[in-house]
């Protein structure tokens, strides 16, 4: 630490001040770092409790990137993800790896089906190509599809995947160079308030005085915004994720498939698949083990639409923490009752392709900008307010 880091108490005793503290190594709070020091905003810390960077939920994401959501500031934060991420290498000098393998959602549900429909129009007004696709269309294009009781269906050919584990080391390589420091193994233990505003945290390697806090603990949020008197309604749950076996017989076009009624989805891994499922009956929990009566679990759901996978075998597979909010949107922004403290939290599964904008837009706030999208439907203050913003393309 810089001396212009510290500064001198009463008693003879110094103290580290920084300009911005964040909380959370993940994708979401390298963003938050690496966007300030883009505006010379490099007195920043990153605090976390690991002793790796993005060792939470961000590195054991699907890696998904899509533009297909049911709000247009939503959009709009992904229209800035996915050009981050196709240009990634040309920024950051190494590639995300960024397949656009597209996006393909399907639904037994005529409820669904007429809100899917309504949502593609108002998609394709902000620039989307989603395309709508009946059942007879979807059977021609993507014949892996076994499913008697669909009725149709929406694609969109711009969305893919790509690392996360890149992006986040691209996000936090670049703000180390312009002057940001990443303090891993130190964990947050409280959070100064005075006067009503943010003073600082209390970290197990000594006091930091700041008057500008970033809440981007991820699953933790809801812990990290206790300490600062703030509560912050965002849940951590379980997805586990397996990838198969390399077998013969993936067709060449296979995007990443969604099932909305029994949450399931499927996508090429090089010659294997990768294949999760959300459980709305498991219970709100850190545990982050695989088991196997998931794992059962999501087999029988995936072959009852996808029948041709009764060759393959599970290689591997992992879990990661959802972190939810109650409507499914991230909460972002500073909290209006707590002066100094922003959130950058409940992403409900769309943490790493909305990290890009995240970081811009808490960037933007601190520096005192006008965010480059309304985040108006995202503040906390929408809950005390009955004002939700429910995010329909959820899995």
């Amino acid at each position: 630490m810089s001396e212009e880091g510290k500064t001198q108490q009463a008693g003879g005793a110094t103290v580290e001040t920084q300009d911005v503290v964040i909380v959370g190594a993940g994708l979401v709070g390298l963003s938050v770092a690496y966007h300030l020091a883009t505006k010379g905003v490099t007195r920043v810390v990153v605090l976390d409790r690991e002793s790796m960077w993005a060792n939470g939920s961000s590195g054991r994401s699907a890696g998904g990137v899509r533009l297909e959501f049911s709000h247009p500031s939503s959009i709009k934060f992904s229209q800035y993800g996915l050009d981050v991420i196709r240009d990634f290498e040309g920024t950051f000098g190494m590639s995300a790896s960024f397949n656009p393998c597209g996006y393909l959602f399907l639904t037994k549900d005529s409820n669904r089906w007429e809100k899917m429909r309504e949502l593609a129009s108002m998609q394709q007004s902000l620039n989307v190509p989603v395309e709508v696709l009946s059942r007879e269309e979807i059977g021609r294009r993507f014949s892996y599809i076994d499913m008697p009781d669909l009725i149709g269906g929406t694609f969109c050919g711009e969305d893919g995947v790509a690392d996360p584990g890149t992006v986040a080391y691209g996000f936090a390589r670049r703000a180390q160079e312009l002057g940001v420091e990443i303090r891993l193994g130190t964990e947050v233990t409280g959070i100064t308030v005075e006067h009503g505003r943010i003073a600082g945290v209390l970290t197990t390697g000594g006091p930091i005085r700041s008057a500008c806090v970033v809440n981007a603990a991820g699953p933790l949020a809801r812990r990290i915004g206790a300490m600062a008197g703030v509560d912050i309604p965002v849940f951590p749950y379980r997805r586990s994720i397996y990838v198969t076996e390399a077998f013969d017989g993936l067709p060449a076009e296979m995007p990443m498939t969604l099932e909305f009624e029994t949450t399931s989805y499927i996508r090429r891994e090089g010659q294997s698949i990768l294949m999760g499922m959300s459980d709305p009956s498991e219970p709100s929990s850190e545990n982050i083990e695989t088991d196997r009566e998931s794992l059962e679990k999501l087999i029988t759901t995936v072959l009852s639409w996808v029948p041709g996978l009764e060759k393959a075998s599970i290689m591997r597979g992992w879990a990661g923490l959802y972190e939810v909010s109650p409507d499914d949107s991230a909460i972002i922004g500073e909290v209006e009752t707590r002066p100094g403290f922003y959130c950058a939290n409940g992403f409900s599964g769309h943490g790493f392709m909305h990290s890009p904008a995240a970081g811009r837009v808490i960037a933007e706030l601190i520096a005192g900008e006008s965010p480059f999208v309304d985040i108006t439907p995202f503040k906390l203050e929408r809950f005390r307010n009955q004002r939700e913003t429910p995010e329909s393309f959820v899995i």
